[in-house]
């Protein structure tokens, strides 16, 4: 018989160990190059979120106090008692990833605790600037700044004055914030000057906490301006950072809200805020600006050069108190699963795949206010 051709048994086992070697080693490449493929447009849309809300909070910064008198607060310290936060805004959110790091740059002499690790709160209150200011005139008995009641305004009210909204009465000394309900249609002549058939009517709640003036406005003049005292009328808004878990069901990841009014809706009454019990609630002022944002730190920097956890208390008349500059730090993280280069699969322990952007905005109106005290050097 003739011998028939064939592989021998360690022939065999040697070709089929190569053909499993090379066949790992191409899967491993299509596994890379696909989660690699994933990987980088859910790294570009955290970016993307991230520079979108920097930019909206850089605005909101950069329009700090405008129309504010000189040496008012314009970056909130704390809340009133009763709500989130009631020792500082810095260091009273959920858990962030960036409060050590940046906590490290931080001058000598801040509150440590929570503002360490948690992440910060940011309030802003400014004047709507392309809505023109009204000025205000008292008929007794109507209301003194302050109080709840009917206004009468010299002028026509603009239709930027929102009603419902937030609206600023000051004297250039101190101001108060107060909430628009409704306005009167009906004419009325303000005393000893003023035309009945351009007279504003518009009525307003009670003062906001914990803007108060002090010491209390004045009762307008009755005369046509520049007679003092006059009181100006502004549209206003109180801007309001926080990082909270997404409302969404299919992404309940963290992210980055956004309040007009503060904690208060629009009828004047404070709000549970995203991430309190019962949120939103009913007339909520709170829109989620970006998804993915994980932490927020904002820091201030006073007269002294140095960055705080919290903004200098202000001052009359001492120009060291006036924030400078506010640096703000976003972070973001691609919250999809077993994405290149992250070990936990939900995209959410320590090596999650994250992005980071800093900047630091002046405020103007605090610019302004320097350059013309001749306070920059």
């Amino acid at each position: 018989m003739r011998r028939q051709a064939g592989f021998s048994m360690v022939e065999l086992m040697v070709a089929m160990t190569v053909t499993l070697i090379v066949s790992a080693a191409i899967y491993g490449l299509l596994t890379s190059g696909s989660t690699a493929f994933r990987r980088e447009p859910e790294m570009a849309d955290r970016q993307q979120n991230i520079r979108v809300a920097m930019d909206l909070i850089g605005r909101d910064v950069f329009n700090a106090g405008s129309a504010l008198p000189t040496f008012a607060q314009v970056f909130s310290r704390t809340d009133p008692a009763g709500g989130n936060c009631t020792t500082f805004l810095n260091g009273c959110g959920v858990e962030g990833s960036l409060g050590s790091p940046a906590a490290a740059t931080r001058g000598p002499g801040d509150p440590g605790g929570d503002g360490l690790t948690a992440t910060d709160v940011l309030e802003i209150v400014a004047t709507d600037e392309t809505c023109p200011s009204r000025t205000v005139c008292s008929n007794p008995p109507e209301p003194l700044p302050g109080n709840p009641g009917l206004f009468i305004i010299r002028e026509t009210l603009p239709a930027c004055v929102a009603r419902p909204g937030v609206v600023m009465m000051t004297d250039g000394t101190s101001y108060t914030l107060q909430m628009s309900t409704d306005t009167t249609p009906s004419a009325q002549a303000c005393p000893n000057g003023g035309n009945a058939t351009v007279n504003g009517r518009i009525t307003l709640g009670g003062v906001l906490q914990p803007w108060v003036a002090s010491p209390p406005l004045p009762a307008p003049s009755l005369q046509v301006p520049p007679n003092l005292p006059v009181i100006f009328f502004y549209a206003a808004r109180v801007v309001r950072y926080r990082i909270a878990p997404s409302n969404d069901p299919l992404d309940s990841g963290p992210a980055l809200w956004r309040s007009r009014s503060g904690r208060y809706g629009l009828d004047g009454i404070a709000k549970p805020e995203p991430g309190d019990s019962g949120f939103p609630g009913t007339n909520s002022p709170w829109e989620l600006v970006a998804r993915g944002i994980e932490d927020l730190q904002v820091e201030y920097m006073g007269g002294d050069g140095l960055w705080h956890n919290n903004p200098p208390i202000s001052v009359t008349d001492d120009w060291s108190t006036l924030v400078r500059q506010v640096r703000i730090t976003l972070s973001a993280r691609a919250s999809a699963p077993n994405l290149q280069g992250a070990t936990s699969a939900a995209g959410t322990g320590p090596d999650a795949l994250r992005g980071q952007l800093v900047t630091v905005v002046a405020p103007r109106a605090a610019f302004n206010e320097l350059q013309m005290g001749n306070q920059i050097q």
